[in-house]
């Protein structure tokens, strides 16, 4: 009988490149919420995907970029970076044929790490001429060595299966980290603010996309029904006109849809009501980042 095995797995990559559909696509769970803009990703979460076999506890992390100013963006950085340490497995996400200075400030971290390093190329199912990517990938592994390299598509879910196997047979010997039935180590309150971002993020992706965030301020069970009181932060008084909309219409259908999302991920009837509310520059005020829940807070 095989020896059962457990490990952390950081996942790293620039903005954009599909670490979090891919993660989600692993628990065949939205655990991580994704969207085209940048910078989505503000949080590190762990997902973990338990089998009869292993343990395999994936690291979520925001995409390393070049964008500097704000205190926020620094801190995005620093919890990136920090996540290949203590690891077992570093997966490297790049984009099939496309490289930039993002990629290779991420590289620089990936080649940091002490851990096994796998280098995967995503939407890969973009690529029309597959014989482009040897040229591509023998560019990459000519400047770091690599134990294992995977084509996949994250968004098609495919190849998805031979990778984690791979992952699996690297990951050390050991008893499980987490419960078997947890899937992460965030609470329900977080989800479901980030499901709130999310549609946030959809909706006012040109107009406000890094100065908003959202909070759970309270969370009750009636009954059969879960009622949510969540706050939006925002920078600036224009920014809060642009959220709540002509006549409440837009607050109202970021909303409807944020408790659609909700329900399905609680399995549960909610009520949900929205305020928004200005924190002044709070994207560059430390002390407001942490008390927005801004925090790295995983020790490997």
């Amino acid at each position: 009988m095989d020896e059962f095995k457990a490990g952390y797995v950081a996942v790293i990559g620039r903005p954009n490149v599909g670490k979090s559909t891919l993660i989600n696509q692993v628990l065949q769970q939205k655990l991580s919420i994704v969207s085209h803009k940048p910078q989505t990703t503000r949080h590190q979460i762990l997902a973990i995907h338990s089998t009869d076999h292993s343990q395999m506890v994936f690291i979520d992390t925001p995409g390393i970029h070049n964008q500097k100013g704000t205190a926020l963006n620094k801190h995005l950085n620093q919890t990136a970076q920090s996540s290949s340490f203590g690891v077992d497995v570093v997966l490297f996400l790049v984009e099939a044929l496309k490289w930039n200075d993002e990629d290779k400030r991420a590289a620089k971290v990936v080649q940091q790490s002490s851990a096994k390093k796998i280098l995967v190329i995503n939407k890969v199912d973009k690529v029309k001429n597959k014989e482009q990517l040897i040229p591509f990938v023998k560019q990459l592994t000519e400047t770091m060595a690599f134990d294992s390299i995977h084509y996949i598509s994250a968004l098609k879910n495919k190849q998805i299966t031979p990778l984690l196997e791979v992952v699996q047979q690297r990951l050390p010997v050991g008893e499980p980290l987490f419960d078997e039935e947890q899937i992460s180590d965030r609470s329900t309150r977080f989800f479901i603010s980030e499901l709130i971002r999310e549609q946030l993020m959809e909706r006012f992706h040109q107009e406000l996309p890094y100065s908003v965030t959202v909070g759970v301020e309270q969370y009750e069970v009636k009954g059969q029904i879960h009622h949510i009181h969540a706050v939006i932060w925002v920078e600036r008084n224009n920014q809060k006109r642009i959220i709540i909309g002509k006549q409440g219409e837009a607050i109202k259908q970021i909303g409807i849809q944020a408790r659609r999302e909700i329900e399905a991920f609680i399995e549960a009837k909610v009520n949900l009501k929205l305020w928004v509310k200005i924190k002044s520059s709070w994207t560059d005020d430390i002390r407001a980042i942490e008390s927005l829940g801004y925090t790295d807070d995983f020790a490997g």
